[in-house]
């Protein structure tokens, strides 16, 4: 990945990141895509890497919350 174009994707996702409180979350997240696809081919790993660890994430909390769900049924 050349120097200029990492600057200017990183750029761009800063200032879309800090424009979502202004702009709100579905136009924020729209822009912060749309910086992104520029460099596609550079982050996939990187955004492979994101989704797994989102989808571990949500899997853990899903796991919590139905463990805890179990033991507060149980009538011992």
């Amino acid at each position: 990945m050349k120097p200029w174009k990492l600057t200017l994707g990183l750029g761009a996702a800063c200032a879309a990141c800090c424009a979502i409180p202004l702009i709100g979350a579905a136009g924020g997240l729209a822009a912060v895509a749309s910086s992104l696809l520029a460099c596609a081919d550079e982050f996939l790993p990187l955004a492979a890497f994101l989704l797994l660890l989102a989808l571990g994430a949500f899997g853990l909390g899903w796991w919590k919350r139905r463990r805890t769900q179990r033991s507060a049924s149980c009538e011992c």
